[in-house]
């Protein structure tokens, strides 16, 4: 086995040669994992943030306490944008994986297609519908999103209506029931 003598390490797989089946097949495993990852990464992240809202909502109200309401109010906030950052990274990773299954001719029963339906609604995709694609306009295909494009999705939305619910629930322990700030 030839050694590269720039990095050190034997090359197995000559540049010049397409894929064959079983490595797209192996590459498109490793690509749903990841994006897997990073969705389960999204939902611990949620999870503990929605317990640590509930933990100090009922701290807040049981305490008497006004601030420690306005602390969990932020709660959604943080879930906002770690909401952005992860779609923002499994953007390129669902595009590799729609490259690969045209690659390996997967079109009727195509999982990042349905990625990019459930999580890239306003993306650039023609009414037609993703399958209808050439295998031009999926490499051409955008899904990395700038958080301005993405703070219009309906869960962003709903986060920012429970922040100003939550901030409006400060305001009312602090102003009508007079609860203490701290």
């Amino acid at each position: 086995m030839p050694l590269n003598p720039l990095l050190r390490y034997a090359s197995f797989v000559d540049a010049h040669d397409t894929p064959d089946k079983e490595s797209m097949q192996l590459e498109l495993q490793e690509a749903i994992a990841t994006y897997r990852h990073w969705i389960s990464q999204l939902i611990q992240l949620v999870g503990f943030f929605l317990a640590a809202d509930g933990l100090l909502i009922g701290y807040g109200f049981s305490q008497r306490i006004a601030g420690i309401l306005l602390l969990a109010s932020f709660s959604p906030v943080f879930i906002l944008i770690m909401y952005l950052v992860i779609l923002t990274f499994a953007g390129p990773v669902v595009s590799l994986i729609l490259r690969i299954e045209r690659g390996l001719k997967i079109r009727e029963y195509s999982l990042g297609a349905t990625f990019v339906r459930v999580h890239y609604i306003r993306s650039e995709i023609p009414p037609s519908g993703i399958e209808n694609l050439t295998d031009e306009q999926v490499r051409g295909l955008n899904l990395t999103r700038s958080w301005r494009d993405s703070s219009l999705d309906p869960i962003p939305i709903i986060l920012y209506v429970c922040t100003v619910a939550q901030i409006g629930l400060f305001v009312v322990s602090l102003t009508v029931f007079h609860y203490r700030f701290m």
